[in-house]
């Protein structure tokens, strides 16, 4: 990225800045457009990790690994060219300076604290053809495609092509900073994680108030047209599964009412009818969810004269002598005698 005024008007900077800033700020200490000495330079994004936040690392994937060490980063939604790479060359090399000297400073005061070389990456939509033939960049080893690794332990600068990583759920939050031509994608891809999503709260909320940055804007350019385009298509699919969801909801609500009402409306006719109810039978009358099956009962208890005649046990596998004795039992207060094949019910 070009460090200009007009650069800092890019709303999509802005975007890769909140995102990393907010990702990676549970790490450890986090600025965005950190200021370098001795000139005027500023970094998208430095961060200084915390050893005891491995977990929330973690939890972003690549752009976990990527911070897990004192770094600059710096982000561009399209592929740098060899003036924007020295730039980011220039920042990197200073703060590197910078960061010697303060050592150097504390050495003079008896401060033992462990000097750490800073790492630089460079985050890119797309991938820079003339850097990476010209520097000889080769696939960086032990990390996904789309990551290459320039001048060893000597400049320690690392550069993520985008358009390269693997379109899986570890490195979201990159696609998601470099934007470009991959955020719409990116962004379809956030949506359909689960609601807990912790990519889902680092970035939404950003990318919603982006959205509503863009839509007052009088005049928008092509990128800034597209990126709400699919922000809007990415909220409305979320709305149309929420209200499906919820009309789902809505209809096993109202069955399940009147499963309750009609399995109520059997005990009530049973009643009603004088035929006593062993709390066995009463438990299966109310758990019974086939609605059919309770208006068929419902149906044989406003006629029947035992609860034989109501309960269908073949259906439920079972004889309706354990149920018959029962009922008379309650009315007679005896053991009735053992009940004929000929007296259960039909359903």
């Amino acid at each position: 990225m070009a460090v200009s005024g007009a650069r800092m008007r890019n709303r999509f900077d802005h975007l890769a800045k909140e995102i990393g800033r907010k990702a990676l700020g549970p790490c450890g200490s986090t600025v965005a457009h950190d200021g370098i000495a001795p000139e005027t330079l500023f970094a998208d994004l430095r961060h200084e990790p915390n050893p005891a936040r491995k977990a929330e690392r973690a939890r972003l994937g690549l752009l976990g690994r990527i911070s897990a060490a004192l770094c600059l980063i710096e982000v561009y939604g399209h592929a740098p060219s060899a003036e924007e790479f020295r730039a980011c060359l220039a920042k990197h090399l200073a703060f590197w300076q910078q960061r010697a000297r303060n050592k150097k400073r504390s050495q003079r005061r008896q401060a033992r604290t462990k000097f750490v070389e800073p790492s630089l990456w460079i985050i890119a939509a797309g991938a820079p053809t003339t850097l990476l033939t010209k520097l000889k960049l080769a696939p960086a080893r032990g990390w996904p495609a789309g990551v290459y690794h320039f001048g060893d332990d000597i400049l320690r600068v690392g550069l993520v092509v985008a358009s390269e990583l693997p379109r899986d759920r570890s490195t979201l939050l990159v696609r998601l900073m470099a934007a470009g031509p991959l955020l719409a994608q990116a962004i379809k891809e956030l949506r359909a994680l689960p609601a807990n999503a912790h990519e889902r709260a680092v970035a939404e909320q950003i990318l919603l108030q982006l959205r509503n940055v863009l839509g007052d804007k009088p005049r928008r350019t092509p990128k800034e047209q597209e990126f709400i385009v699919a922000m809007l298509k990415g909220w409305e699919d979320a709305r149309a599964e929420g209200r499906a969801e919820a009309q789902a909801e809505a209809r096993t609500e109202t069955l399940a009412a009147r499963v309750e009402t009609q399995a109520n409306a059997v005990l009530t006719a049973l009643r009603v009818r004088r035929i006593a109810v062993p709390e066995a039978a009463r438990k299966r009358i109310l758990a019974e969810k086939d609605l059919q099956r309770l208006e068929r009962w419902l149906e044989k208890a406003i006629v029947a004269t035992s609860l034989s005649e109501v309960i269908d046990d073949r259906a439920k596998g079972r004889s309706s002598k354990t149920l018959r004795p029962a009922a008379h039992k309650e009315r007679s207060g005896r053991r009735p005698a053992r009940v004929s094949g000929g007296a259960r019910a039909a359903g």
